[in-house]
C-alpha cells in the first residue's frame, strides 16, 4: 500500500499549460487615438470645444489609415490623467494620446508617458517635452511653450520701466507661467514685477492688497485660467480707465471672454496668429491639427518608434499654425506665430498696442 502510494505520488502527471494573456491587436489600417480632456470638474479650460472640434475631424475624415477615436474625460484631475496613460500602457490599445488639459511636465507624468512609448500630443502649453529626459523623446507640444508666451507677452508692454504684477492662483500652471514671466522681466533686465497670490485661501484679502498696485500705466499678469479670477469672486479690475492693462493666459477662452465686461478693451493675451476668428477656436483647431498631424504620420500598422520619427522629421501645416520638430525640439510653434488677442464686439480679434485707441 505505502509504495503503491509512493509510486502514484512520484508519477508525473498530464502536463499542466497556462494559457497567455492575450495581446492586443491592431486593427490594420488604422490608428487608434485616445483623447483626455477636462469635459468635467472645476480645472479650466474645459475640453468641449477640443471634443467637438477632434469628433468632426474623424467624422469627416476619408482619408486612410482611418483614426479611431476615443475620448476620456479626467474631470481636472492630474491622477486620472496618470491612472488612464497606466491603462493604456497596461492595454496597448492606443496608438497615440493627445492630452488637452493644462498640464505640467513633472516626474510622475514624464515616467507614465515613457511606460506609454506611444506618441503623447499636447494641445496646451508645456514646456519643450525634450528638457525632460528620455521620456521626452515620446511628447509633442502643438501649442507654445510657457516661455514663449512669457517672452512675446512682456516684449509687447509699452517700456522697459512699465511697472508689472504677476498675480498667481495657486496652480502649477499658473506657477509655471509665473515663473516663466519673471524670468524673462530678470533676463532683460526690466525692473521686476511685483508676484502676489490669490490662491483660494488669499482671496479674502486680496482686493485690499492688490489696490494700491493696480493704476493707470502698471500692466497685471493673472496667470493660469482665467476662470479662476472671474468666479466665484471676480478679483480682475472692472474699469479700463484708471485700471491697469490686463494681460490674461493662452488657456483664456472664448467663454472667459465673454464674462470680461468693461474691462474687455485693457484685456488682452497671447493665441496663435492663424487661429484667430476659427469657427471650431484656438484650442478646438490645435486639437483638430493633433488628429490630422497624427493620420499623416501613422501609417496604420501600429508602429509607435515610425509614426514617432516621422513627427520628429518633419514640417505639418496645420489649421491654427504650422509645427516643425526636431530630435533636440519638440515644440513645435515657432515664436513669429504668437500674437495678442483681445475680445471686441462678441468676438476674438487681434489686439491693439496698450494704449492705442479705437
Amino acid at each position: 500500500m505505502g509504495l503503491a502510494l509512493l509510486v502514484a505520488a512520484c508519477t508525473p502527471g498530464a502536463p499542466v499549460t497556462v494559457d497567455p494573456s492575450p495581446l492586443p491587436t491592431h486593427e490594420a489600417g488604422t490608428i487608434a487615438v485616445t483623447a483626455l480632456l477636462d469635459l468635467s470638474g472645476s480645472r479650466a479650460p474645459k475640453g468641449e470645444a477640443q471634443r467637438n472640434a477632434m469628433q468632426q475631424w474623424a467624422d469627416a475624415q476619408r482619408t486612410t489609415p482611418r483614426l479611431k477615436l476615443r475620448v476620456v474625460d479626467v474631470a481636472g484631475s492630474d491622477a486620472k490623467v496618470l491612472l488612464e496613460l497606466k491603462h493604456l500602457s497596461e492595454a496597448g490599445d492606443a496608438d497615440a494620446v493627445v492630452i488637452g488639459v493644462p498640464a505640467v511636465l513633472d516626474e510622475a507624468l514624464s515616467r507614465a508617458v515613457g511606460l506609454l512609448a506611444r506618441p503623447v500630443l499636447f494641445t496646451l502649453p508645456v514646456a519643450d517635452p525634450v528638457t525632460v529626459g528620455l521620456s521626452g523623446r515620446w511628447m509633442f507640444g502643438l501649442a507654445p511653450s510657457p516661455d514663449a508666451l512669457a517672452r512675446v507677452t512682456v516684449d509687447s508692454l509699452p517700456s522697459r520701466a512699465t511697472p508689472a504684477i504677476v498675480v498667481t492662483s495657486g496652480t502649477l500652471v499658473a506657477g509655471r507661467e509665473e515663473l516663466a514671466i519673471t524670468s524673462v522681466f530678470r533676463a532683460q533686465e526690466r525692473p521686476m514685477p511685483f508676484v502676489m497670490s490669490a490662491a483660494p485661501e488669499q482671496r479674502d484679502l486680496f482686493g485690499q492688497r492688490f489696490r494700491p498696485f493696480a493704476r493707470a500705466g502698471s500692466v497685471v499678469f493673472f496667470t493660469g485660467a482665467a476662470s479662476d479670477y472671474l468666479s466665484p469672486v471676480r478679483l480682475i479690475p472692472t474699469d479700463p480707465t484708471s485700471g491697469p492693462s490686463v494681460f490674461l493666459s493662452y488657456l483664456t477662452d472664448a467663454n472667459d471672454a465673454s464674462r470680461l465686461g468693461d474691462v474687455s478693451p485693457a484685456a488682452r493675451w497671447p493665441a496663435l496668429r492663424r487661429a484667430i476668428g476659427a469657427a471650431v477656436g484656438m484650442h478646438g483647431a490645435t486639437a483638430t491639427d493633433a488628429l490630422a498631424l497624427l493620420a499623416s504620420a501613422g501609417d496604420g500598422t501600429g508602429d509607435a518608434e515610425r509614426t514617432r520619427v516621422k513627427i520628429e522629421g518633419g514640417t505639418f501645416a496645420g489649421i491654427a499654425t504650422s509645427y516643425s520638430f526636431t530630435p533636440s525640439r519638440h515644440s513645435g510653434v515657432d515664436l513669429g506665430e504668437i500674437t495678442l488677442v483681445a475680445w471686441e464686439s462678441g468676438r476674438i480679434v487681434a489686439a491693439r498696442p496698450i494704449g492705442a485707441t479705437r
